[in-house]
């Protein structure tokens, strides 16, 4: 799917988002999700400068502000890269950029599209022989740019390589046919903060295309993301210390070929809340959320989902696959709906040892717009909709669901079952 110029209708304060239509029954503007204190242990959000609404993170930055585009200072952005100096502001003007590639060496940066999305396409090319841009200082903040067909010859080009130390922010940006939507290094003491953003269709020749591949870094936060379509590879796959991902799609859609839609091969904290997964008949792999499978390393390995629905159109499998010296497992209040033939879990973790409480059993036929890539809707039909009611709350810290790719809406009262708390 080819969704230019998308109305991602967002606004971040700290790392909140708002509604923008399509609310339920009493949908209402949400702002930021309350302060929840992380357990003893676990990485601790980055600090990241607050958002207008209805504008980018350049219009709240302080420092010398460098143009780019036709008839500004800097033709193209590796112009501006090669001039700019810790704190700048780089407004990139909406436009097709061809072939042009950069390195982000300074810190404190601040880098937009302005006008609309700045479109970069690899045309072949790549930064250092690894993607479309590599991001190398601390403190950085990407909004409003899309990374199209990055292509190397180690079949690993991104369109963001993130070299970064400290945090790397990306908001309201896009990710479409690279090998890999944003790939990080192994470095300790950094963060990726991903909001608003969509990452599409990685592909490799004769290998692993991932959406977003993130290493042993200490922390990931994705929130009201869209992911679909990886090819072979994942749609979302993590080493970090801590991964909380909220409210966010992942799909395979019908003819999506990801292995995982989520993967988190060393385990780790793991905090899926909201979010809405669609496994196709065509993936690689029959399970949909693995954890662990390539060996614990982290000192904290524990999984807990809240709120998810999960769909599978793929003929057996699983929903789960989860690997033996996983510290805990906590499902609470997800909407489990495949072709009958699903195990919950697999793997060498004893699914006994989970703590499970309000999770609901379906079929995937009862949500029938969870396969539509354009336009998903993972609302239950009537006869699904009259078994997800628990009467209370579960999860005090669900304040919020995402009716549709990108939208938040606040939620409030008795819940139900699965992410969507009413129609779309």
């Amino acid at each position: 799917m080819n969704m230019p110029s998308l109305s991602i209708c967002l606004f971040t304060a700290a790392l909140g988002l708002s509604a923008c239509g399509g609310g339920g029954d009493g949908a209402e503007a949400a702002g930021a999700a309350p302060a929840v204190s992380p357990p003893p242990g676990a990485a601790a959000a980055p600090v990241v400068p607050a958002v207008p609404a209805g504008g980018t993170a350049c219009d709240a930055a302080a420092g010398r502000v460098l143009n780019v585009g036709a008839g500004q200072t800097y033709a193209v952005p590796s112009a501006a890269a090669a001039v700019a100096r810790d704190g700048d502001v780089i407004r990139i003007a909406a436009a097709d950029y061809r072939g042009d590639v950069a390195t982000w060496r300074n810190n404190n940066l601040t880098i937009c599209g302005v006008g609309g999305r700045a479109r970069l396409f690899a045309d072949g090319n790549s930064a250092g022989g690894k993607g479309i841009w590599v991001v190398a200082g601390s403190n950085i903040t990407v909004d409003n740019i899309e990374f199209r067909n990055a292509r190397v010859a180690d079949r690993n080009g991104a369109g963001i390589r993130a070299e970064h130390v400290g945090w790397l922010r990306v908001r309201n940006s896009g990710f479409f046919d690279n090998e890999n939507g944003i790939l990080t290094n192994n470095t300790a003491g950094t963060s990726l903060v991903i909001e608003g953003s969509e990452f599409a269709r990685s592909v490799v020749t004769g290998g692993l295309g991932h959406n977003l591949y993130v290493g042993s870094i200490d922390s990931l936060s994705v929130t009201g993301s869209y992911f679909h379509e990886a090819t072979v590879g994942h749609n979302l796959k993590t080493r970090a210390r801590e991964s909380v991902i909220e409210n966010s799609y992942f799909m395979d859609g019908p003819a999506g070929r990801s292995s995982y839609l989520a993967d988190f091969p060393n385990g780790g904290r793991v905090v899926l809340r909201g979010n809405l997964f669609h496994k196709g008949p065509l993936a690689e792999n029959p399970s949909a959320i693995a954890y662990g499978a390539e060996g614990l390393t982290h000192t904290t390995n524990t999984l807990e989902l809240t709120h998810n629905t999960v769909a599978i159109t793929r003929s057996a499998g699983a929903f789960l696959s989860i690997r033996t010296g996983t510290q805990s497992v906590v499902l609470r209040a997800n909407l489990f709906a495949g072709t009958g033939n699903q195990a919950l879990m697999v793997g060498t973790y004893a699914s006994g040892n989970a703590v499970q409480t309000g999770n609901v059993n379906g079929l995937a036929s009862q949500i029938p717009g969870a396969t539509n890539i354009t336009s998903p809707n993972f609302w239950p039909n009537t006869a699904l909709q009259a078994s997800l009611a628990l009467g209370s709350v579960l999860d005090a810290s669900y304040v919020r669901d995402a009716p549709r790719p990108f939208q938040l809406r606040a939620i409030s009262g008795a819940r139900r079952a699965g992410a969507l708390q009413s129609a779309p």
